[in-house]
């Protein structure tokens, strides 16, 4: 089933604040992208991915710290599980997260495994907390860059206006049993998922259109 999204507003430029470094910092992770990978302005091919707390806004400063604690746990194993901690960089916002994964990995046994260690470290996690941690995500491949503000390029652009969009959502607020909510890029699911790498019957079609952008994504629930 194909839906037409409208998302309004503006995604707030082509960057992202962030300082390149690589995932974990926060809850303890020191290694660092290798200098010549962080030079500014020099584009290489990833595969990134968003993950944004539902609801975070919503709660005491006390929850939000837990919450952003969590988050930061919950992604240093999922990179364990990926086995790509050398050069993965990430920004962090608080109630989300950007990662992209070095260059050169192989996105058809990446993209599988991401995804189910995103759904089983997130279930983990719910059935030790009280707080109940709801995850909107958005993945696609792409170039990236970075600038002294943080990284830059059209995946960074892309990825928010996935993760954001009212397709996200809405899917989340209409499926209240759902933890964790999907959309998928096209190019990243014509390279994985149309050939058979994942269950295309998971996947369904949505358009997403900001201002003059308009392209299609692949909407999964878990």
């Amino acid at each position: 089933m194909d839906n037409k999204i409208s998302v309004g507003g503006d995604v707030g430029g082509n960057f992202v604040i962030g300082d390149g470094n690589v995932v974990g910092e926060a809850a303890g992770r020191a290694a660092r992208a290798p200098a010549a990978a962080r030079e500014t302005g020099k584009f290489t091919p990833r595969l990134g991915f968003v993950v944004d707390i539902v609801g975070f806004g919503r709660r005491d400063g006390e929850s939000k710290d837990d919450l952003a604690r969590r988050l930061g746990a919950l992604l240093d194993q999922v990179i364990a599980d990926l086995g790509v901690e050398d050069d993965v960089r990430t920004s962090d916002a608080g109630d989300s997260r950007v990662l992209f994964l070095p260059v050169g990995v192989d996105p058809t046994r990446v993209l599988p495994v991401l995804l189910s260690s995103v759904r089983e470290r997130l279930g983990r996690d719910n059935r030790r907390h009280r707080d109940r941690m709801r995850l909107r995500m958005a993945v696609g491949t792409g170039l990236v860059g970075t600038g002294p503000l943080g990284f830059t390029g059209e995946l960074v652009i892309d990825l928010h206006r996935l993760v954001d969009s009212v397709v996200l959502r809405e899917a989340i607020a209409d499926n209240p049993y759902t933890d964790l909510v999907l959309l998928v890029g096209n190019a990243l699911y014509d390279d994985v998922i149309r050939p058979g790498y994942l269950d295309r019957a998971d996947f369904t079609r949505v358009e997403v259109s900001v201002k003059e952008f308009t392209g299609p994504a692949w909407l999964r629930l878990f």
